[in-house]
């Protein structure tokens, strides 16, 4: 099996093996650029959503108006809670997000798995 032709961040050669023709693992062929990007992305490192910021602000807002004495607690309480309801819902579908994009890249590498299999299978058979 061929190894992989990219260079690791410490400058040594990538150890991944790599199926001819190709001369680049995932982690170092442009066309997988994007959808490494996206999934550095999901690392934490982003910045909170629209939706996060307007629900911050909400919640910041009733606690002043409550202290304040402009809302009574009762109502601040209820769109409080309902602001935790959005929150789960959020929640909730960025997890089936992450899990749909988990069983793509699954898939992907099943298949790889299967391509590399049939190979070797291909290449023992014509030694024989």
């Amino acid at each position: 099996m061929a190894r992989c032709a990219g260079t690791k961040r410490n400058g040594a050669r990538c150890t991944a093996t790599v199926e001819p023709p190709q001369a680049f693992c995932w982690w170092h062929d442009d066309a997988n650029a994007e959808q490494r990007r996206r999934a550095a992305s999901r690392g934490g490192r982003g910045k909170p959503s629209r939706v996060s910021r307007d629900l911050h602000l909400l919640l910041e807002s009733l606690t002043e108006q409550v202290v304040a004495g402009d809302l009574e607690p009762y109502p601040a309480s209820v769109a409080g809670q309902l602001v935790g309801v959005r929150l789960r819902l959020l929640e909730y579908e960025r997890r089936v997000k992450e899990q749909d994009e988990l069983v793509g890249r699954l898939e992907e590498l099943e298949e790889q798995g299967r391509a590399a299999k049939d190979a070797e299978s291909r290449r023992s058979s014509w030694g024989a």
